[in-house]
């Protein structure tokens, strides 16, 4: 399976990197992608990539947030103003197995038309701007609702990676890199896999 994280200037670390490590640690092919070219990407506290490739079509694509709540000029909310990867999340989507985000990257796929009439969390001081897009928001720190899975605010990106490694492998992998990370998943099947079967 091939996954793409989705980065982009004013990103933030946490939502990416976590994820990025347990993913590739699972056994995925993980690659960091830009937005609408390549090249150098800078993040919300200043560490530059180099990512030689743009989205495109993949398994998996991974949206992070940073700076959405403080309007910053990058990150998230100032790439929903600009619309090019909302456009691009739209277009990719109907071929793409899941959408899956970190914190305020559940606007930019709500901002994309993704998640109307969707069941999706996001970070807490967002949930207000999340359901105005017509969602239905859990206070879960991941909710699965099929081709769309969303994690709450930065370390829940973790939670994210090992439940999507659950998901699209087994509960052993996900354990044994939860293990080698040290990190205590969380109760039950990642905050509950919220998708009704009627």
């Amino acid at each position: 399976m091939r996954i793409q994280i989705v980065v982009f200037d004013g990103f933030d670390e946490l939502d990416v990197f976590g994820p990025f490590e347990v993913l590739a640690m699972a056994g995925f092919a993980v690659e960091m992608v830009a937005v609408e070219r390549p090249g150098p990407v800078r993040s919300m506290r200043g560490v530059t990539l180099h990512v030689p490739t743009v989205l495109g079509p993949a398994d998996g694509i991974v949206v992070p947030g940073g700076g959405w709540l403080n309007r910053a000029a990058a990150g998230s909310w100032a790439q929903a103003q600009h619309g090019v990867l909302p456009a691009r999340l739209a277009a990719l989507a109907p071929a793409t197995r899941w959408l899956a985000s970190v914190c305020t990257g559940s606007l930019l796929l709500a901002a994309a038309g993704l998640l109307t009439g969707r069941r999706a969390t996001t970070n807490r001081n967002a949930y207000e701007e999340l359901r105005a897009y017509g969602v239905t928001v859990l206070d879960e720190r991941v909710v699965d609702d099929g081709d769309r899975i969303t994690a709450g605010a930065l370390s829940a990106g973790l939670d994210l990676a090992l439940w999507i490694t659950e998901r699209e492998v087994d509960v052993t992998t996900a354990d044994r890199v939860a293990a080698t990370i040290e990190y205590r998943r969380a109760a039950g099947p990642v905050g509950g896999r919220m998708v009704d079967d009627d």
